[in-house]
């Protein structure tokens, strides 16, 4: 299952490239913020609910999540080479959110700015059946990162500020509300929205009942197909 996202087609197009070059079971191509949350995730071959699954409650246990790699240079990272097999089989993190997922091996792949800062993570998931990411897998994928990370820098994300610019002047948006407008379009539920962004749920009607004012529409539907044919 794929998710609809604004925009994401470069995100897609990377997430076919590495299914083209190795096999997976699933991948989620992630923005990061510079508190290190995720935002605009793109999702291919798993259930859309594991995103919030992931940002609501175990993203704390993840041994490769981001934070732990902000101040080093890697750039691909397996979850075998962070934690051994006998203490993954009694981790929290696998019992709860790997297993009931269906995934065993799991390889990120970082995307730094300028700064070295990371600004977004390729995760590649594969299930039982299959086995643990080689080292000509993993060279392979070292091998092709530098092109990824340089157009993600000078083309994906310019644009991305740029749609973003355009929505928000065209249709005179806050900065709170184009991010509300963006996980909206994303498929975010009320409740999804207002803990990503640390918002009461009042706060967030408001925000949606300004969004809708300002862009004439009445329903989330309306307003995500305009957005989208606008884009």
């Amino acid at each position: 299952m794929q998710s609809h996202q604004f925009p994401s087609l470069f995100q897609a197009k990377s997430l076919e490239l590495i299914n083209n070059l190795i096999k997976i079971s699933s991948s989620v191509f992630f923005l990061v913020q510079p508190d290190m949350k995720h935002q605009g995730a793109y999702i291919s071959n798993a259930p859309s609910e594991i995103e919030k699954a992931y940002t609501s409650t175990y993203f704390a246990l993840d041994p490769i999540h981001p934070r732990n790699f902000k101040d080093t240079n890697d750039r691909v990272v397996t979850l075998s080479s962070q934690i051994s097999t006998e203490r993954l089989m009694k981790h929290r993190y696998y019992l709860e959110f790997m297993q009931k997922y269906q995934h065993r091996y799991v390889l990120d792949i970082f995307f730094r700015n300028s700064r070295n800062e990371i600004i977004a993570v390729i995760s590649l998931l594969r299930d039982k059946s299959l086995s643990d990411f080689t080292k000509e897998e993993i060279d392979l994928l070292h091998s092709v990162h530098a092109f990824m990370e340089y157009s993600l820098n000078t083309v994906y994300l310019p644009k991305r500020d740029q749609e973003r610019t355009s929505l928000q002047t065209r249709y005179n948006l806050t900065d709170r509300e184009l991010d509300v407008l963006e996980m909206l379009i994303s498929g975010a539920n009320n409740k999804e929205i207002a803990k990503r962004i640390d918002m009461g749920l009042a706060t967030l009607k408001t925000h949606l009942n300004h969004i809708f004012k300002k862009t004439t529409v009445q329903t989330r539907t309306e307003l995500t197909a305009k957005i989208m044919s606008e884009l």
